[in-house]
């Protein structure tokens, strides 16, 4: 789990151009209000408010993304919650500082968004990466938070015991379709490439805050923070990932992992079905990945004294792949939360 962490960092920072590239006449159409909050000297962090009624429920992107991965989302959430999204320092439109890439710092920031607005407890959601910056909220900032929602985010970073079985059976399977450059045309044909090959794109602004527009309208390459940032970020979780032992959470928690209930859940659409070696590879996998989940269930059950797990079988973005199922467990969790918190 480690190296693929920070597998997805070095291709960021390999496939990055620069944001200054991106096009200014594209108007996200999502109904959310673009505040900043400062939260240090010289250091402002993109809020994204969307406003709702009941109480406050803050989400978190993870590694690379930006709080717009949510533009489809949290609309779904504001019948229910006052629903907003932060984007975390170096990324987006967020302040990129030298300094302030440890988890700790990073948890931080979020706790200075939360006084900063006056958020009385807020349940906080966060996606893959931001399941570090939740460890050391729910450990550390208990009176803080109301409760914590692991979108396929608790991993046993420290545990790569199954990387070396696993990657050997992914590199039998056909690897996915490369982009062309009719995929890359436009934002519209990049959303068709996505939802061909993967079954989902999610939201424009999303896939603009992931990718650099050109100015002609094509899309470039994949953003990336800053080099000596995304270093820093490098330095922190390869530090951090040696005798991984956060600190346990003390706030009621769910984890929600993005796992197969059978092999045909990754069967991907490039493969042929009627290749035995290839049903052979998926039925491996499978197993792997079930028993990677297993793992990790058990290790966050271990870690979290008032945590819950919840499978589903879909993408890492689940909240993209299968957002009616994360609404619902969003739901049933606040539900379960004390009236007076």
């Amino acid at each position: 789990m480690t190296g693929r962490v920070l597998c997805v960092l070095s291709v960021l920072l390999s496939l990055s151009t620069p944001a200054a590239a991106q096009q200014t006449e594209w108007k996200d159409p999502s109904s959310h209000a673009v505040r900043f909050v400062t939260i240090a000297d010289s250091v402002q962090l993109e809020v994204l408010d969307w406003g709702g009624s009941g109480p406050p429920l803050v989400l978190l992107a993870g590694l690379g993304d930006t709080g717009h991965a949510f533009d489809d989302f949290a609309p779904m959430l504001t019948a229910r919650y006052r629903v907003l999204a932060v984007t975390r320092r170096g990324h987006g439109r967020s302040s990129a500082p030298s300094t302030g890439y440890g988890f700790a710092r990073l948890a931080e920031d979020v706790v200075a968004v939360i006084d900063a607005l006056r958020l009385t407890r807020p349940v906080v959601a966060g996606h893959s990466f931001a399941g570090e910056e939740m460890h050391i909220l729910g450990a550390g900032y208990s009176t803080k938070i109301a409760g914590l929602v692991y979108i396929d985010a608790a991993f046993n970073r420290g545990d790569d015991t199954d990387t070396a079985a696993y990657d050997s059976v992914a590199r039998t399977l056909p690897a996915a379709p490369r982009r062309t450059p009719a995929d890359l045309a436009s934002f519209t044909a990049l959303r068709s490439f996505l939802e061909r090959t993967q079954g989902f794109a999610g939201p424009e602004a999303y896939l603009r805050a992931r990718y650099v527009g050109n100015p002609d309208g094509t899309v470039g390459g994949m953003w990336a923070p800053a080099a000596p940032i995304g270093q820093a970020l490098s330095a922190e979780m390869q530090t951090s990932y040696k005798g991984y032992k956060p600190e346990r959470i003390r706030v009621p928690a769910v984890a929600m992992y993005a796992v197969p209930k059978a092999p045909a859940d990754l069967m991907r659409p490039w493969y042929d079905r009627d290749e035995s070696k290839v049903h052979q590879s998926v039925e491996s996998l499978f197993r792997l990945t079930r028993a990677r989940c297993e793992g990790h269930a058990k290790w966050f059950q271990a870690f979290a004294e008032r945590g819950r797990v919840v499978e589903i079988s879909g993408a890492h973005h689940l909240f993209l792949s299968n957002p009616k199922e994360v609404l619902q467990q969003i739901d049933a969790f606040v539900a379960s939360l004390p009236a007076k918190r």
